[in-house]
């Protein structure tokens, strides 16, 4: 109590003492009335752009892929042109012409669908590598439709290819380079004598392989253009050196696959003494993991006997494709893609495209006065 009454009693000082030094002070003005500020309009923000998620060029690049394989089995021409930039070139070894952009490669995948309604394709391995990717594909099919200017068959036809795709920034096909077999299909419908390879079945799932850039790719590369280099100088030891006992070679435009190092000898030799003066130039050359994909292109004079083949005298020019998978620094599969009609065309051995139709409307020509003159002729 006394403590409370202390602090009053300082209060009422403090009271006192101000308001008598406010009575000795002069009056002051009126202070003006404070103006009133109207706050700035708000100015609206331009509305932020949300950052659009960008693809990789991988990415970029599979997608690609996966929408041409679904548009080809879905024979939809138009939208797989569409997966290609615009100045975009399609290169199929061993024909006449190339399909340069849009249109023009719309209109080389409507004529193979025409040929084969029912066409159906699979990948069986991918490789990548940057900008480059590799796909090993089979199809299955019925030649229902017009082929090169052979009528249809309605037999039942397939063959396993390769292809190298360029892509560009954007992720569309710039370049393609295709490489398969017509031979086979021309075996399976009857067209040639030799016999075909069995129509191969169609991968549920391709493997996929991206180059690590390894010092082991770097190093079968090198192995692989060194085998290249033995063939061309005709040294079988050397050749076969870098292969495994085992290994086992697939060559497309052969009925059979080669097993072991006695049969590739065989092969050698038969190569070296038919074109003893071949060269092969390396165009392109990767390596992926285990594997080495190989672009090439092979000239050669066929001067002797070749699988029983008689020298023809002709030199010719065969692009293709090799694939070599190593294991423990040797080559222990393979896989060639050529195109063996084109072989045999070169060879004298087998009419162009287009040929063929032109030696029937010639003979249908040549006949037709007599079937005319026959049909008039009176009857006894």
């Amino acid at each position: 109590m006394r403590n409370v009454s202390f602090a009053l009693a300082v209060g009422f000082v403090l009271v006192a003492c101000g308001g008598a030094a406010e009575e000795n002070q002069a009056p002051k003005a009126p202070e003006a009335p404070p103006v009133a500020t109207v706050p700035p309009a708000p100015v609206a923000e331009a509305p932020k752009e949300e950052p659009k998620p960008t693809e990789s060029p991988a990415e970029l690049q599979q997608k690609t892929m996966k929408g041409l394989f679904e548009a080809m089995n879905a024979h939809d021409a138009k939208k797989l042109s569409g997966f290609y930039s615009e100045g975009a070139i399609v290169k199929i070894a061993g024909t006449p012409s190339d399909a340069s952009g849009r249109e023009a490669i719309s209109q080389s995948y409507q004529k193979l669908f025409e040929a084969f309604p029912d066409y159906k394709v699979a990948a069986s391995r991918i490789f990548v590598k940057g900008d480059v990717a590799v796909v090993e594909w089979a199809f299955n099919a019925t030649h229902t439709g017009d082929l090169y200017g052979i009528k249809a068959t309605e037999k039942k036809v397939g063959a396993q290819g390769v292809d190298i795709l360029w892509f560009s920034p954007e992720g569309q096909v710039k370049e393609q380079h295709v490489f398969y077999d017509a031979g086979t299909i021309f075996s399976q419908i009857g067209l040639s004598k030799q016999k075909a390879r069995p129509i191969p079945a169609l991968a549920a799932a391709p493997q996929v392989v991206t180059s690590t850039g390894s010092a082991d790719e770097t190093k079968n590369v090198e192995a692989v253009k060194a085998m290249t280099t033995a063939m061309d100088n005709k040294k079988d030891a050397d050749w076969l050196g870098a292969m495994a006992d085992t290994v086992e070679y697939d060559e497309m435009t052969q009925p059979q696959t080669s097993k072991g190092k006695a049969e590739a000898k065989k092969f050698f030799k038969e190569m070296t003494t038919a074109f003893p003066d071949a060269k092969t130039t390396v165009t392109n050359s990767w390596g992926f993991g285990d594997f080495v994909v190989s672009e090439t292109s092979w000239t050669g004079t066929h001067k002797g006997t070749f699988f029983g083949m008689p020298a023809t005298k002709k030199s010719v020019t065969i692009k293709g494709v090799d694939v070599a998978q190593f294991k423990d620094g040797k080559m222990v599969k393979g896989t060639g893609y050529s195109n063996g009609a084109d072989f045999m065309q070169q060879l004298g051995l087998m009419p162009k495209p287009g040929e063929a139709k032109a030696a029937d409307k010639k003979a249908d020509a040549k006949a037709a006065p007599a079937a005319a003159a026959k049909k008039a002729a009176p009857k006894k």
